[in-house]
């Protein structure tokens, strides 16, 4: 007797199942590592944000001796109207093309574009923007943002990593 070889076509579901589990598997191991994705480029957009306003601060700083004071209460960085908002882009009565700088150089200095401020909105609510603050004097200075569970994300002169508290920061 001749045994036939029956030609097969397709996978065993035995195949199809190893397969599926090795999937599944795979599935398991990767996707934890993506859930965090957005929560870590937020802080990151943040972090680079304060960064460069951070720089333009103590640019100010180095030319006129002081940060632009804000107030004791925080002012939103988008605000055209606030007056670090216009000292920072060189439209300010301290930073004004009639007044120099404590090195001698006229005044009016473009340390941000106002573009640059107008349009810096927050990661975690789109409708909600960084804020600003000063001590008294505009000495110290802090930048502040509320994150998606309520907590205050902050920098300030004095720190250059990002924290993070339960309540409004002050400088």
């Amino acid at each position: 007797m001749k045994e036939e070889r029956i030609m097969r076509r397709g996978f065993s579901l035995i195949e199809l199942m190893f397969v599926v589990a090795i999937i599944v598997i795979l599935a398991a191991v990767i996707i934890p590592n993506f859930t965090g994705i957005t929560d870590r480029s937020k802080i990151a957009r943040v972090s680079e944000d304060f960064s460069n306003f951070a720089t333009a601060l103590e640019l100010y700083r180095a030319d006129w001796g002081t940060f632009p004071t804000a107030s004791t209460a925080a002012v939103p960085v988008a605000s055209a109207t606030a007056v670090f908002f216009k000292e920072l882009t060189g439209q300010g009565t301290t930073n004004a093309t009639t007044n120099k700088t404590i090195t001698g150089f006229e005044g009016g200095i473009q340390y941000v574009k106002e573009d640059t401020l107008k349009n810096l909105v927050s990661p975690y609510n789109p409708s909600d923007t960084y804020y600003y603050k000063t001590d008294a004097a505009g000495h110290a200075w802090v930048l502040y943002v509320k994150d998606a569970k309520g907590k205050y994300v902050w920098r300030s002169d004095s720190t250059s990593a990002l924290q993070t508290t339960t309540t409004a920061p002050t400088p």
